[in-house]
């Protein structure tokens, strides 16, 4: 799937806005999360650490900043 498709699956799940600037190309598309999309930060960030914490049993990591 490519990442303006990922995108615009996003935005239809109300996760992001689309703000788009400008009327005829070249235009600049800014996307930002919602207050659901900022609220889902929470979760993701304990999968990270979730998923770290298995990769270091088995000797790798994943730098998440």
């Amino acid at each position: 799937m490519t990442l303006s498709l990922q995108l615009k699956q996003l935005e239809k799940d109300g996760l992001v806005a689309r703000e788009v600037h400008g009327k005829k190309p070249p235009i600049k598309v800014v996307y930002s999360l919602t207050d659901e999309g900022r609220s889902f930060v929470s979760v993701l960030e304990a999968i990270t650490a979730w998923g770290n914490r298995l990769a270091l049993a088995e000797g790798e990591f994943v730098n998440s900043g």
